[in-house]
């Protein structure tokens, strides 16, 4: 994607705001950020936006507070370079609502329609970033959204006092994906270090990725003799990364790393994704920065999170389901012993959790007829939470059912499972 240079007029006291709230919403060390910088962030968040606002010729009388600001004497002449492929992206919306804007009222519009924004508009159910099963994610990610929005109320406690964890993070998409919460805490942790490492570059260089990304030729996609040389050597370098950091507890920062995994996930797949597509993934990796800002990120065994040790908490847990640990879980892990001891805490626990799992037979799995896997799925599931008194929430999916289990009562469409014969599919 290429830079080209622009000089554009602008109102100095937009100036000022944009200073203001960035520093706001991103923290002291945005306070010296470029203007070029500025933009960039501005036209990332405005692209994010699920509805962006309309667009009014006097729109900026909402951001001035005197008449006398908006004198011809205080506009600016300012240069920045901007990535011509987003400003034709914003265009192009404008353009289906019928707006045709000059450069400088361009820049202005989004200007003020950031400043005028709350974050958590922004922030608020981000989409998965990182996906391997796009649409298992982004409806499991909606019904954690609407789980936790009904427990929030029954834990009477402000969020202020609540520590959200999520023990199995991923790249973080039950977490991203809940309305914007004032939580005392947050921790996401995960095994893989690839995948704390990725949120890690988010958290800390997420310029750097997004730009590493955008300036990246991506034209070695179109083709399978540019694209599989690429692709093998990319998953080479995350394999050998993955086997080196295993065992390691401290998060790393490795922004090539993160670059080479993220690629690999677009396009290591039956249906590649194009450039334009990952660009569209790019977008959102600014307003989950915004959003893992004061999350901490942890590399350890999940069960850590799963003592007692918190009665103040709420623990998210969407780890590798019973009978598809091997494509899906760390190698070399013992995973019998890890649900048994994962079992055990859960029927003790003091604290209110969430709990994914699939009642489903595993796909992965071709030894078994249809029935005979399913039944032998309900046996395994059986064993941990049959007759608990737990509360199932059946989720599902286009070809699955997963199960949301939870020690809280929250919604009519919740069930208790006492009655084996009871069909959980």
């Amino acid at each position: 994607m290429l830079k080209r240079e622009l000089e554009i007029g602008i109102n100095k006291f937009l100036l000022n705001k944009i200073s203001e709230k960035i520093i706001k919403d991103f923290g002291t060390t945005y306070s010296k950020l470029s203007f070029t910088d500025s933009i960039f962030i501005i036209m990332l968040l405005y692209l994010s936006k699920k509805d962006n606002t309309p667009y009014y010729k006097d729109t900026i009388f909402k951001v001035l507070t005197n008449p006398t600001e908006l004198s011809k004497c205080n506009i600016q002449r300012k240069k920045i370079y901007i990535y011509e492929e987003l400003l034709n992206i914003i265009k192009e919306k404008l353009a289906n609502k019928k707006i045709l804007l000059n450069q400088s009222e361009l820049i202005e519009h989004i200007i003020i329609d950031y400043i005028s924004t709350p974050v958590s508009d922004y922030t608020d159910n981000i989409s998965p970033l990182y996906t391997m099963i796009g649409y298992k994610n982004k409806c499991m990610q909606k019904c954690t959204s609407n789980s936790v929005e009904k427990i929030i109320p029954k834990l009477n406690l402000p969020t202020s006092e609540i520590t959200l964890i999520d023990g199995c993070c991923g790249t973080g998409s039950l977490f991203l994906g809940l309305k914007t919460y004032n939580w005392k805490n947050v921790i996401l942790n995960d095994l893989n270090p690839l995948r704390t490492n990725f949120l890690n570059v988010l958290k800390t260089k997420p310029l750097k990725l997004i730009k590493h990304i955008l300036e990246a030729d991506l034209t070695f996609i179109n083709e399978p003799n540019t694209k599989n040389p690429k692709l093998s050597e990319f998953k080479t370098n995350i394999k050998a990364y993955k086997e080196k950091r295993k065992n390691y507890k401290k998060v790393d920062c490795n922004e090539q790393i993160a670059f080479e995994m993220f690629i690999v996930q677009c396009i290591d797949k039956h249906y590649i994704e194009q450039a334009d597509k990952i660009i569209k993934r790019v977008i959102n990796f600014i307003v989950a920065h915004i959003k893992l800002q004061n999350a901490t990120i942890t590399q350890t065994d999940c069960l850590k999170y799963v003592e007692n040790d918190d009665t103040s908490k709420l623990l998210l847990l969407d780890v590798p389901y019973i009978g598809s640990e091997d494509p899906c879980g760390i190698s070399g892990y013992n995973y019998k012993k890890f649900h048994k001891n994962l079992a055990n805490s859960l029927l003790s626990a003091e604290y209110k959790f969430l709990y994914n799992c699939r009642s489903s037979a595993p796909k992965s799995d071709q030894r078994y007829p249809k029935e005979e896997g399913e039944h032998i799925m309900k046996m395994k599931l059986g064993e941990y939470f049959f007759n608990k008194g737990y509360y199932f929430e059946k989720v599902h999916l286009e070809k699955d059912t997963e199960l949301i289990i939870s020690n809280i009562e929250y919604s009519d469409r919740q069930f208790q499972w006492s009655n084996f014969d009871f069909n959980i599919l």
